[in-house]
């Protein structure tokens, strides 16, 4: 589906209250609910700039805690869906990874999709229709997005050519945040593979430099995606299955539990339980 037809069903009203948008990348999300809550077209336009730069209230992106979207995550959809819009205008919910939904939050989110709150907007984002829970598939509208496999097309047309470019495309970095990070990506990524595939002593003293690599909110939720890929990765390895990380180390499947375990709860305490470095610490604890 191309915007000019979303644009469509905006004007006419006709929009659904739930999409999955198979293959659909975060910067399509954002330019939606910006049409959603706003409809301006102008460059300067306050409101899709706050969507855009992540800091617009009726706004609520998810992302996995860990390896998938867990029924807590899910419970705070319900919740925040019971207040009224800020600015009147109504919600949008962006979830990733929405086809690695979990079964009880598939669950919880299947009663959520029963009982539609007025003026909420719930736009799933994730690679395979078929991954959902059929209850689920049939309760929303399934687009398969005509540009939704553009990024490395637009990303090469653009000159970007960084080893990592193909990790940025997984942890959902959109084209213009990638060009913007061209210069830091591969040091980035060099970093967490050096730190996670590393012992305990030396993470524990090199994990204190991301403090000044992901100095603020933005780069840190950049940063818990990088190692969330890098987990990801290490199951990946354990299976022989093809990943992008390259040379990591292969754990037994009871170590790899642990790693599950505690980026969950990294994923979840990141930004609640105290200080950036403190939180990578005991995550290294825990798993080195």
């Amino acid at each position: 589906m191309s915007k000019a037809l979303f644009e469509n069903l905006i004007s006419t009203k006709r929009l659904s209250h739930a999409y999955f948008l198979e293959g659909g990348n975060e910067t399509f999300a954002l330019w939606l609910a910006s049409r959603i809550l706003c409809g301006a077209h102008e460059d300067d336009c306050i409101t899709c700039k706050r969507i855009y730069n992540h800091n617009h209230p009726d706004v609520i992106v998810i992302r996995p805690e860990g390896l998938d979207v867990k029924v807590d995550q899910i419970r705070e959809i319900h919740e925040k869906a019971a207040y009224k819009s800020a600015d009147g205008k109504g919600q949008v919910f962006i979830i990733h990874g929405a086809d690695k939904m979990n079964i009880q939050a598939s669950n919880a989110f299947l009663k959520f999709l029963e009982e539609p709150k007025p003026n909420v907007t719930i736009l799933l984002l994730g690679h395979s229709k078929e991954l959902l829970l059929e209850t689920i598939r049939s309760r929303v509208q399934i687009e398969k997005l005509e540009d939704s496999s553009g990024f490395m097309k637009t990303a090469v047309s653009r000159g970007l050519m960084f080893n990592g470019l193909g990790i940025f495309e997984e942890i959902h970095i959109s084209v213009d945040q990638a060009e913007e990070l061209k210069d830091v990506a591969d040091k980035w990524i060099h970093s967490i593979r050096d730190i996670l595939g590393s012992s305990r002593l030396h993470a524990l003293q090199k994990v204190q430099f991301l403090e000044k690599d992901f100095e603020n909110r933005e780069k840190r939720n950049i940063c818990l995606r990088l190692v969330q890929s890098y987990v990801k990765a290490l199951f990946a390895e354990a299976k022989g299955q093809y990943h992008l990380w390259g040379n990591v180390p292969k754990y037994q499947w009871h170590e790899l539990l642990k790693w599950g375990k505690a980026i969950d709860e990294l994923s979840r305490n990141m930004y609640s339980n105290g200080h950036f470095t403190l939180q990578m610490e005991h995550f290294i604890k825990r798993v080195l």
